[in-house]
């Protein structure tokens, strides 16, 4: 009996793990999703600085894992939530950069030319000054 339940225990927890509702990811073998889990929720109850902190760990702290893309382009729309132009500019830009092949690259491309125009008349939204250091690499 003992054994059994070790057995289904065995071959569920696998399924388990790899759950998904509503957008989010609740994979617990992936170190990154813990902190993507924590950004989409602050986001979603729109707290929005508690969500750049959680996105900014998983981008600097696991930047090939499959979910730095979606955290990336997630940090930037934050930044643009907030009205802070200049900080969304850069991490669009370094979306660009480092996902020459993501699945919004189309849609980040033009959110880029948008505020490359906005920047380029003045409008620097919330804030002027970059703290884009991940993108000085």
């Amino acid at each position: 009996m003992v054994v059994r339940l070790i057995a289904v225990f065995v071959l569920l927890f696998p399924v388990a793990c790899s759950y998904r509702s509503g957008g989010f990811r609740v994979d617990v073998m992936n170190p990154a999703a813990p902190l993507y889990d924590e950004g989409i929720n602050a986001y979603r109850r729109g707290e929005l600085e508690r969500a750049i902190k959680a996105f900014k760990d998983v981008v600097e702290y696991y930047p090939t894992n499959d979910l730095a893309d979606e955290a990336l382009y997630m940090l930037a729309n934050c930044y643009l939530e907030e009205g802070d132009y200049v900080n969304a500019y850069a991490y669009f830009k370094l979306y660009l950069a480092r996902f020459p092949t993501g699945p919004k690259y189309d849609e980040v491309l033009k959110r880029v030319k948008e505020l490359e125009k906005k920047l380029k008349e003045g409008d620097h939204g919330g804030s002027g000054d970059s703290d884009n250091s991940t993108g000085n690499r």
